[in-house]
């Protein structure tokens, strides 16, 4: 669905200016699809979590620290929904952490006037960084909230000292590792309750997100259906039944509660999802995973620069991204016990 208003003037003259609407089907699947791009999966939650709350973060305001880019691949999550699981953690009913400013956690330094000893025996950061370091080819790698936390000091104070000491000519420095950082102020008393919670409310929001995409394509569709012949009546009538659905929505009437275009079964379905899981037994799948494939839709463990080139690849998109996730399941366990029944 592409809404464009008339190029040019745009009625800033006065006169009459109309918007267009270009509907497609497929664009409007592919748009449903991507709905479901951000949703995790309660073992993903858990995992995450599991992770953030670990026994290395017990120690008291120690930052920590997760590295964006390996997490994302890690837990299969985007950036922005681990930034939302951290912020909920942050300002939802009971505040468990503490949110920091993110940076590059890791830290490669080169000395270049004074011995690094030298140095450490007169300025604390600097003998944290150099105890903290692997030294690999004469250059120092450490990790700048271990830094920070073995000292107690801030990671803007580590950072400042460096550029402080690269200013006077004794060092210099690279960063690298983006990360979220943190300090956990109070540990769940119970992970997997506290993963079944955020998991709810991020299929809340996933579902959200599909529901206003349908909606918006069933008022789409009923305007243009409209039947009057006068190209001026009928432009004033789907003016009206658009505002009339944009109404119902934000009232919040049942109404709005229009069947998407998918369809809920598939005779293939299964027997293509096990065929594509006995040509890929390298790979460890969850179904949503399956699901994201089968509906063309990438993910960070599994991008469409690789899985793009699977013969099932978007081949279900049409389907209800919920079907397919339930198919997927019977599947992986099926596949499960077939393989535990050939070990044996």
């Amino acid at each position: 669905m592409h809404l464009l208003q008339e190029t040019g003037r745009a009625g800033r003259d006065g006169r009459l200016s109309y918007c267009h609407l270009f509907y497609d089907d497929t664009t409007y699947l592919k748009l449903r699809s991507l709905s479901h791009s951000d949703g995790v999966d309660e073992y993903a939650v858990g995992k995450f979590l599991t992770h953030v709350f670990s026994s290395e973060t017990k120690q008291h305001e120690k930052i920590c620290s997760l590295v964006i880019e390996s997490a994302s691949h890690k837990f299969d999550m985007k950036e922005q929904v681990m930034q939302t699981i951290l912020t909920h953690l942050e300002l939802g009913e009971v505040q468990y952490l503490r949110m920091l400013p993110q940076l590059n956690v890791c830290c490669t330094l080169n000395f270049h006037k004074s011995f690094p000893n030298t140095l450490a025996a007169r300025n604390i950061i600097v003998a944290a960084i150099v105890k903290k370091s692997h030294v690999k080819q004469g250059l120092y790698v450490f990790d700048i909230p271990a830094v920070a936390s073995s000292i107690g000091v801030a990671t803007s104070d580590v950072l400042a000292e460096i550029q402080t000491l690269k200013m006077k000519g004794e060092v210099t420095y690279e960063m690298k590792d983006p990360a979220f950082c943190y300090t956990v102020l109070e540990f769940p008393k119970d992970i997997c309750s506290l993963s079944s919670h955020l998991t709810k409310w991020l299929a809340e929001i996933e579902t959200c997100k599909v529901r206003k995409l349908d909606i918006m394509s069933s008022a789409a569709v009923a305007a243009m259906n409209d039947s009057s012949t006068s190209e001026v009546s009928s432009g004033a009538k789907q003016t009206l039944i658009l505002q009339s659905r944009i109404l119902d929505y934000f009232n919040g009437d049942d109404k709005c509660n229009t069947p998407s275009k998918t369809t809920q079964n598939c005779a293939f379905l299964r027997a293509d999802i096990k065929v594509f899981l006995q040509s890929n037994r390298h790979a460890k799948f969850t179904p949503r995973a399956i699901a994201r494939i089968m509906h063309g839709v990438g993910s960070p463990a599994f991008p469409n620069s690789v899985w793009s080139k699977t013969h099932f690849w978007g081949r279900y998109m049409s389907v209800e991204f919920s079907v397919i996730m339930e198919a997927a399941q019977t599947e992986l366990f099926n596949f499960v016990d077939r393989n535990a029944a050939l070990a044996t």
